[in-house]
């Protein structure tokens, strides 16, 4: 009898833990997660414009920290990071981008725009001569520093125009005496005032054009309008006690010029130009009192130039010929 007790004790027991365990699961409160808070990456700008040789600071204005960065075309610009700042040097004129990352997974991209603050050439102002009885005369200016894809205009086409735009040379036409201004601009939209002056000379050559004959290798003889064909011969050598460069083809068309003097550099004497380059309708143009220059002399070439003033017109022209026996 007092086991049954016992065991109706225990058992009383049990249950009323069970109960009691019950009780504290439903009084306990359900603990749920903190809502994730999501982190964005920002910049105090989206496009990063830096001059080329100089450097621009892009600034991480929030972001997930741990920051890494990379330039999609290290050609163009180079970068550094710094914590929350990033350092862009632009190598050269070109479009590229950065692409930033952070520790919580975020990348953005920014834009760079490597470019030439300024159009560099190479001269400020130019100065266009046209020759006595000319229409017009002809120079160059050259982008040394810039963007590309260039174009001019001039603000008084009656004094100077624009004759061609090739790449990074600009060609200049003089066509009356007086001032212009000529504006060019680049793709990236910047631009640079020029001023040019055109005047009248009676001097065949500048120093800068008599520098670019001396440089050329190419053998021609020019006169006006007239110059040596691909056929016949180019030679600069002595005929009749005279000096003689010519390009000549059996005697029947050619451009030859004699002078006085030996094949030094310096003025000579004596000139004499004749001319008969038509094949069909032959006539022959004499021009006596021509002054002859030799400009430079080498071994196996001689760089000359050849001008003289008749009615009111200056007639000019060059030649870079072998040395030969001339043989008229």
């Amino acid at each position: 009898m007092k086991l049954r007790y016992f065991y109706s004790a225990v058992m009383t027991a049990f249950l009323a833990l069970g109960f009691t365990a019950c009780s504290n699961d439903e009084d306990t409160p359900e603990v749920k997660p903190e809502p994730k808070v999501e982190t964005v990456l920002t910049f105090d700008t989206d496009t990063v414009s830096v001059g080329v040789g100089e450097t621009a600071t892009l600034n991480i204005t929030a972001g997930g920290g741990e920051y890494k960065a990379f330039c999609e075309n290290p050609d163009v610009a180079t970068l550094t990071v710094k914590e929350k700042a990033i350092t862009v040097t632009a190598i050269k004129s070109g479009l590229t981008g950065i692409v930033v990352s952070d520790a919580a997974g975020n990348y953005k991209r920014v834009l760079v725009k490597a470019m030439y603050k300024n159009i560099l050439l190479d001269k400020e102002e130019v100065n266009v001569k046209i020759k006595v009885g000319h229409t017009a005369g002809y120079t160059t200016l050259t982008v040394t520093g810039g963007n590309g894809g260039y174009e001019a205009v001039s603000d008084h086409e009656d004094i100077v125009d624009i004759y061609s735009v090739v790449d990074s040379v600009i060609t200049i036409r003089g066509v009356s005496n007086g001032t212009a201004m000529i504006t060019i601009t680049d793709k990236m939209g910047v631009s640079k005032k020029v001023k040019v002056t055109v005047t009248t000379t009676d001097i065949p050559y500048t120093d800068e054009e008599k520098a670019d004959i001396m440089a050329s290798t190419q053998e021609n003889i020019v006169f006006d309008n007239n110059q040596a064909q691909g056929y016949g011969s180019l030679s600069i050598g002595e005929k009749d006690g005279k000096k003689l460069a010519q390009w000549n083809y059996s005697d029947y068309i050619y451009l030859k010029c004699w002078f006085s003097g030996d094949l030094t550099v310096g003025m000579k004497t004596d000139g004499k130009v004749e001319i008969n380059t038509d094949y069909w309708n032959p006539t022959v143009s004499t021009y006596e009192g021509v002054n002859v220059e030799i400009l430079k002399v080498s071994d196996t070439h001689v760089w000359g130039i050849m001008w003289v003033m008749k009615d009111n017109y200056l007639h000019y022209g060059y030649f870079v010929l072998p040395k030969a026996g001339a043989d008229d």
